[in-house]
């Protein structure tokens, strides 16, 4: 529907945000680790063969500290790098994860977090998932250390391909070629009133199994037909014998004007409790001589109140200047408090 919604293009995204729970968790650390918490994600749907994002060069000046599995595996320490320099220099994988990064960054400097306070670590080798390009993790430093409360991943074509085998629903896009391209393809013609003589209701399983088939399988499977006659195929937790009578192999050229490709997904997922946790401990003042008195200095963005009102006595004839500075918050969407003497 959002490919339908964006005319059948690349790229799109889409965003929520949601209660996640995790019941293998071992909750500690206060409010940083528990089972239950709010997460909002994007999915950034990209062509794999086009990562490079307009508007890169919006965030590409960003002087970040950047702590990639290289200085990690070599003992070094994160280091202050520019964000273009980092993507041309391979660091950051493409330009759709180094806008993400850039983007993700300027959101928390803006919402509180301390420039000096927030690095980005690039997953390790030995924890990277299997299937993921590359992946970064904004982390930000507390008196708990650094704990992770952004994670951007290029996550591949993975999610998609998953669904499709599992639904058996083909998630692709459709790409517009410059050129018409003459492809070889090879699939299985499959004899539908030998199949369903010998397995009746159960021969639909047969068929779509067949259909999903991709060439490499296809061929493994014709040499079994050439030698033994038959092969055996696994679907819905059952086994089923194909022989010669059943199916035959087709191979033909096909002239394709569109190209169908699977999209790959790049996700930055936020963990709100803890970025807001972050906003806090950043952002707690003692004051100077006084380390009793304490208090928050948020930024204007994220403050719950743009200004207070503060009467320092009960003179009737500040009444009207009171009450005309407080219809300043309806007027001008100023947030401010009142405080009666």
């Amino acid at each position: 529907r959002l490919l339908e919604f964006n005319q059948g293009k690349l790229p799109f995204g889409a965003a929520q945000i949601g209660n996640s729970f995790r019941n293998e968790i071992s909750p500690r650390s206060g409010l940083i680790r528990v089972r239950e918490f709010t997460m909002a994600e994007i999915e950034h749907f990209v062509d794999p063969d086009e990562k490079n994002h307009p508007k890169f060069s919006n965030v590409a000046d960003l002087d970040i500290l950047l702590f990639s599995s290289k200085a990690q595996t070599s003992g070094q320490s994160a280091q202050i790098m520019r964000l273009g320099d980092a993507v041309e220099q391979g660091v950051i994988n493409n330009s759709v994860l180094g806008y993400f990064i850039g983007r993700i960054y300027l959101y928390l400097i803006k919402a509180g977090l301390s420039k000096d306070k927030v690095r980005f670590r690039q997953h390790m080798e030995n924890e990277m998932a299997h299937y993921a390009c590359d992946c970064w993790d904004a982390e930000s430093k507390t008196s708990y250390g650094w704990i992770e409360i952004v994670g951007c991943a290029d996550r591949a074509c993975y999610d998609l391909s998953c669904h499709s085998k599992a639904t058996k629903v083909p998630l692709v896009a459709e790409k517009l070629l410059k050129e018409p391209k003459v492809v070889n393809v090879v699939q299985f013609e499959p004899n539908k009133g030998a199949i369903g003589t010998s397995y009746k209701k159960d021969a639909k399983l047969v068929l779509e199994f067949l259909a999903g088939c991709d060439e490499c399988y296809i061929t493994d499977q014709e040499k079994l037909l050439t030698d033994k006659g038959e092969f055996s195929i696994e679907t819905q937790g059952r086994t089923f014998k194909v022989t010669k009578d059943m199916v035959s192999v087709k191979r033909f050229q096909k002239t394709l004007h569109v190209e169908e490709i699977v999209p790959n997904v790049i996700e930055p997922s936020f963990g709100i409790g803890r970025i807001m946790y972050s906003i806090f401990e950043h952002s707690f003042r003692k004051r100077e001589g006084d380390e009793q008195r304490t208090y928050f200095s948020f930024p204007a963005t994220v403050a719950p109140y743009k200004c207070s009102i503060l009467p320092l006595s009960q003179h009737q004839e500040f009444t009207p200047f009171v009450q005309q500075l407080c219809e300043c918050d309806a007027n001008s969407q100023i947030k401010i408090q009142h405080y009666e003497v």
